[in-house]
């Protein structure tokens, strides 16, 4: 009897629960459809594919996602629109494509570009080390000279 009410309580919590969807649901899918460019379900299904981890996904994302692809659809289509010719290829999508494709290529580029700079960092830091060491040798402090560096003047 109490794992009937718990199934029934889980049942109040989440409606349609068990894949069926009550009809004032699937009218509001239906309604939410029309505004965006993308079924909702085929969203969800892309984004759940990418996820290594079981995660619930905010009403607010799914639409985002949605809104997005098709922002980057839309401008897609007006790219390639300003080919001359009338029957577009696939060398045209891809031509129109290329700056969305290109992205994880920059973004390698960057951290390399980071790397190499906080090297060169790294190595301007021990030069102006050296160079200060080099000019003001007794104001380097070691363990081993502590006892011998001139002490502080109260000012």
């Amino acid at each position: 009897m109490v794992q009937a009410e718990g199934e029934m309580l889980n049942k109040e919590i989440e409606p349609g629960i068990d894949g069926a969807q009550t009809p004032e649901e699937a009218s509001e899918e239906d309604e939410e459809s029309e505004h965006f460019p993308f079924p909702t379900a085929r969203v969800v299904r892309i984004i759940r594919g990418n996820l290594k981890n079981e995660h619930q996904i905010k009403r607010d994302v799914k639409i985002a996602a949605n809104i997005l692809m098709g922002e980057i659809l839309a401008d897609i289509s007006q790219s390639m629109d300003s080919e001359p010719y009338n029957t577009l290829s696939i060398e045209h999508f891809n031509n129109a494509a290329r700056k969305y494709r290109q992205i994880a290529l920059n973004q390698k580029r960057i951290r390399r570009i980071q790397k190499v700079l906080e090297k060169q960092r790294a190595e301007l830091d021990e030069i102006i080390t050296e160079i200060e060491l080099e000019t003001n040798p007794d104001t380097l402090v070691t363990p081993g000279n502590a006892a011998n560096a001139p002490a502080a003047t109260p000012g």
